[in-house]
């Protein structure tokens, strides 16, 4: 399909694209009060162009699709859910879409680790994985808010209003307004770890809590190292190769075979 091999060329440019519109739709619906349950399913456009974006890799073709598919029906089957005394829904859902993150962050380090030419499509890719890493621990920070709601929660001696009130809504409310503040704090806390930014303002109370927080702290400075380690490889890979072609012109002959792209002595 031409239009599939056109969306190949763009498809973390058009994921990136998604994932702000849907942090400006949950923005915007603070400020409008539209309705939750719209708005909470606005995460299922993340999972579209996930999906589409997966399927230029041969190897991963089958899986994404087999997975793929699964998963977003679980995910808007569990929206649709009434949220009154029912989290088991809503807590595989989220693991699903945790998981298939998983194999989306992995697609993208494989590509910069094996790819030969670095495209701007690549280096979108590279920023947009790293956000993954953000969002899919969100989501299980979620789930873990949903198990136990003081999972993070502020500590004792600090009074900080925003956070109480939404600790306290957590505790007293289990409809879509206190899911999509489930959410908020969630995705605040992740990215606060992912960073290891730690403002202290929120802490880990549980001890899912905290081997999620050490597991995304652990996994980001995992993915900066191996996503700076393959763009540097590439880079050299890509100097080598146009030394080599310098040298071709230079002598009128074939790229040397030496890979210092000096003539032989």
């Amino acid at each position: 399909m031409t239009w599939l091999r056109s969306y190949f060329h763009c498809k973390f440019v058009a994921l990136l694209g998604v994932l702000v519109l849907v942090f400006l739709l949950r923005v915007a619906h603070r400020r409008f009060d539209w309705p939750a349950n719209i708005v909470e399913s606005t995460g299922v456009l993340v999972l579209l162009p996930a999906i589409l974006s997966l399927l230029d890799d041969r190897r991963l073709r089958l899986v994404a699709l087999a997975t793929g598919i699964p998963v977003l029906v679980v995910v808007l089957a569990s929206n649709l859910v009434p949220m009154e005394g029912l989290h088991l829904p809503r807590i595989i859902a989220r693991i699903l879409s945790a998981a298939y993150m998983v194999l989306v962050v992995f697609a993208i380090l494989r590509r910069l680790v094996t790819t030969v030419e670095v495209t701007v499509d690549d280096l979108v890719g590279a920023f947009v994985g790293y956000l993954m890493v953000g969002v899919l621990f969100a989501e299980l920070y979620c789930v873990a808010l949903m198990i136990e709601p003081q999972a993070i929660s502020a500590p004792a001696d600090q009074t900080v209003p925003q956070v109480s009130n939404v600790l306290e809504s957590l505790d007293t409310v289990n409809d879509r307004h206190a899911a999509i503040q489930r959410w908020d704090l969630a995705q605040y806390f992740s990215f606060v770890t992912l960073t290891t930014v730690g403002y202290g303002d929120l802490h880990p109370r549980t001890s899912l809590s905290r081997l999620l927080a050490v597991s995304e702290a652990i996994t980001g400075q995992f993915y900066l190292a191996v996503m700076v380690a393959g763009l540097v490889g590439v880079a050299a890979s890509q100097h080598q190769v146009r030394r080599q072609h310098d040298f071709a012109r230079r002598t009128g002959g074939h790229a040397s075979p030496n890979p210092t792209g000096q003539p032989p002595a």
